[in-house]
């Protein structure tokens, strides 16, 4: 639940700090992020209204889903049973990903909490995409901290799109179901993090798509 009203003020309370208020991390692992308070937010605000908190929100996390309410009345159905972490669930992943494809961290010069994607065509050697995403994750090669990451996969020798979701060190990769006929076969990748860096990512994910010998 985030407080609308106030948002603001606690996403800019780290600039004269070294650390990361808890809202950036509340944020960057939501699935939902359930906007309170929005009927005491105005377009006349500094900052703006509530449509400028919410891009604020998917700065930091583009895969959350956002429900503006009042006095956090709201449908449990919809924030209930997501369903968020099923790997052999790709629908709402896979719009997830299609709303992301143009999502870029270039020209952000800051190094807070944020979004990016990675978009690259052609099959990926598995392999070779665990040790990537191992290094990353685990030995936060790059000096990048990834809090989250969800993606799916073309990989060569498979007919079965992949889903890769992470948290932290976790990380899951698995065949979820056959890719259609008229798909355009694709990889990408929706970063959530911390100092990361597109080009870096996007340079070292192209040693992980397969080549001919």
């Amino acid at each position: 639940v985030v407080d609308a009203k106030n948002l603001r003020y606690q996403l800019n309370s780290h600039k004269d700090s070294s650390s990361f208020p808890e809202a950036y991390n509340q944020i960057a692992f939501a699935d939902v992020v359930i906007l309170n308070k929005v009927d005491l937010v105005s377009s006349e605000d500094l900052g703006g209204g509530v449509e400028e908190l919410e891009k604020e929100i998917h700065c930091i996390n583009s895969l959350a889903w956002i429900v503006p309410t009042i006095r956090c009345q709201v449908d449990l159905s919809v924030i209930l049973n997501c369903a968020s972490y099923d790997g052999t669930r790709t629908s709402h992943l896979e719009a997830l990903l299609k709303d992301n494809n143009s999502l870029s961290t270039t020209g952000l010069h800051d190094n807070s909490v944020r979004t990016m994607c990675l978009s690259k065509p052609g099959q990926v050697d598995l392999n070779k995409v665990r040790v990537w995403i191992e290094e990353i994750l685990w030995e936060k090669k790059h000096s990048m901290d990834v809090y989250r990451c969800k993606g799916v996969l073309s990989v060569h020798g498979s007919d079965q799109l992949h889903t890769l979701q992470a948290v932290r060190e976790i990380y899951e990769i698995v065949p979820a179901r056959k890719w259609l006929e008229d798909e355009n076969k694709i990889n990408k990748i929706v970063f959530i993090g911390h100092s990361l860096n597109e080009d870096i990512l996007a340079d070292s994910f192209q040693d992980c798509l397969f080549q001919d010998q």
